[in-house]
C-alpha cells in the first residue's frame, strides 16, 4: 500500500495552494509524502527513479527556497538516496534539479548501474521510456515508501 504521512509541512510554508505540475502527474505515481516533499516514482522500468517535489506553491528554483527549508529538503533527498542505496545497491545515484521542461521545482534521484540502458550517459532524454507493468510499479513504489518510513523513524529525534 502506498503510504502518505500526516506530517505537517515545515513552518512558514503551506501546501494549500500547491498543485503538482500536469507533466509530473502524467509521468509518475505517488509513493509517499515527507514533511516537505511529495515523493513520486517515475514510470520508467529501465531505472529506479524517484522525484521529490517540495509542496510549496510557485516554487521553481532551488535558490528561491528559504535557506532553512532548503536544508530540510536536502535532508529528505539524503533520506531518499539512502533508501535507493539500500533497496537497489546501485554503483551511483544521480540527482539533479533540471527544470528546463517542467518549471515546478523537482529533484530527480536515479539509481544507476553499469549495465543500465543509459550508462555511462545521463538518463534524461536517453532512449524510449518503458512503462512499468502495473503490479511491478506498485511493488516498487511500496518498497520505496516502506524504506522511507523505516529510515525516517530510525533518524527521528523522538
Amino acid at each position: 500500500m502506498i503510504q502518505q504521512t500526516d506530517k505537517p509541512l515545515a513552518s512558514g510554508t503551506s501546501d494549500a495552494a500547491w498543485k503538482l505540475h500536469p507533466q509530473l502527474l502524467a509521468d509518475s505515481i505517488p509513493v509517499t509524502e515527507l514533511p516537505i516533499c511529495a515523493v513520486r516514482l517515475l514510470d520508467d522500468a529501465r531505472f529506479p527513479w524517484i522525484m521529490l517535489i517540495p509542496r510549496i506553491a510557485g516554487l521553481t528554483q532551488w535558490l528561491d527556497m528559504p535557506q532553512d527549508i532548503a536544508h530540510q529538503v536536502l535532508d529528505e533527498v539524503h533520506e531518499a538516496q539512502h533508501v535507493l542505496q539500500q533497496i537497489f545497491n546501485p554503483i551511483r545515484i544521480n540527482f539533479a534539479t533540471i527544470g528546463n521542461r517542467v518549471d515546478q521545482l523537482h529533484i530527480h534521484c536515479v539509481a544507476r548501474f553499469s549495465n543500465d540502458a543509459a550508462w555511462p550517459d545521463v538518463v534524461w532524454g536517453h532512449g524510449t521510456r518503458r512503462n512499468y507493468k502495473p503490479l511491478d510499479r506498485l511493488t516498487r513504489a511500496n518498497a520505496i515508501a516502506a524504506g522511507l518510513k523505516i529510515h525516517s523513524r530510525r533518524n527521528s529525534p523522538h
